[in-house]
């Protein structure tokens, strides 16, 4: 630090004194800052330009941190980052994909157009989900499942059909007793068995209409219910598949300075820009938007989890985040912003995805050994 002291008048009402100075040499700053100070009746004021010795201390920092492979990448646009002195390894970095074709017959291939630079939010949670149903196998489809055997099944109907011939037996005692409702209950199997036989004879559509009227489940259910007993479904839980898994991260950016304010709105568009698509084949078809690898800096990702491949599915965005109107007076962009970023992966996770965790065998080998 070097003070040179310009000029100091004393009087007896009155005492001014001056000092200016500059600073240099400060461990981390790629610059020099320059002060001045005045002491008087007024009393003292200070006057510095620290701006350009903080920005060039940003931009020194950044080139030397674990960011610097994306700022000297030339194959993409510049990475846009909040804050801008992000410099330590609490970070997540979302890279903007597109899928583009040398030709009709190539495949294509995922091309990386920008990075955009983010600390780890507050809310940072994943979940795994499978989908699953009830179902009712039935009799059949619990023996094919292994079940029931085929002994239990045979020995289900047959006690079924001697259960039914009981009550066909039954009709005759019921008609001589004269018991008209014991007669129409007995009775039913009887006409069930005549219709099934007039049915045989009709043939064709009025001949399996009345034969459908009269067989089949409505004589087995009512049996069954006179006797108190109901036909087990045989209800199994069916695996379906397996949910994509959805992101959502959500981020206060409260702007210190213009240029931090400049890069909240150039994040805000630059999702805007790369969630919505395009037109194509002049306007009867859509080009697919871009697509996002989420990754987190290195010293922490080891201990957190993997994000695969995604899309954004929707951004909500509140220009008023403390509640009140707070915009600067010469650009009038708002102090603070909330952002809500939800993603969806676009393949399911399958075990070959994960670690099982399970220690290794100590004679298993390396896969091609």
């Amino acid at each position: 630090m070097k003070i040179n002291l310009k000029q100091v008048t004393s009087g007896i009402k009155s005492t001014v004194a001056q000092a200016t100075g500059k600073l240099e040499n400060i461990a981390g700053a790629a610059g020099q800052g320059a002060f001045s100070i005045s002491a008087g009746d007024n009393g003292v004021s200070i006057n510095a330009n620290f701006n350009s010795l903080l920005e060039k201390t940003k931009v020194g920092n950044l080139i030397n941190s674990p960011l610097a492979d994306l700022f000297d990448n030339n194959k993409v646009k510049e990475p846009l980052q909040f804050p801008n002195d992000l410099t330590d390894e609490h970070y997540m970095i979302f890279t903007v994909k597109n899928r583009i074709r040398q030709s009709r017959t190539d495949a294509a291939q995922d091309l990386s157009i920008r990075n955009i630079v983010l600390p780890i939010p507050s809310n940072l949670q994943t979940t795994y989900g499978a989908q699953y149903e009830n179902a009712d196998l039935g009799a059949l489809g619990a023996a094919a499942a292994g079940r029931i055997s085929s002994d239990q099944l045979s020995a289900a109907g047959n006690d079924l059909g001697e259960l039914i011939n009981s009550k066909i037996s039954s009709s005759v005692g019921a008609f001589k007793s004269g018991d008209t409702d014991a007669q129409v209950q007995a009775g039913a199997p009887l006409a069930a068995a005549a219709a099934t036989a007039v049915a045989g004879k009709l043939g064709g559509g009025a001949g399996a209409a009345l034969g459908g009227a009269f067989t089949g489940a409505s004589l087995v259910q009512g049996t069954l219910v006179d006797e108190g007993l109901a036909i087990n479904p045989h209800m199994a839980v069916l695996f379906k598949g397996v949910d994509m898994r959805e992101h959502s991260f959500s981020y206060k950016f409260i702007a210190r300075n213009q240029q931090e304010s400049e890069a909240i709105q150039g994040i805000i568009s630059a999702y805007k820009y790369h969630m919505h698509p395009e037109y194509a084949a002049g306007s009867l078809a859509f080009k697919y938007p871009d697509e996002f690898e989420i990754t987190f800096a290195d010293a922490i990702a080891g201990n957190l989890y993997k994000i695969g491949t995604c899309v954004l599915k929707s951004m909500t965005v509140n220009y008023n985040g403390e509640g009140i109107p707070l915009f600067f007076d010469q650009t009038g962009a708002p102090v603070s912003v909330e952002v809500q970023l939800a993603f969806q992966e676009t393949k399911i996770i399958t075990r070959g995805d994960l670690d099982s965790g399970l220690p290794q065998p100590v004679n298993s080998k390396p896969e091609g050994s």
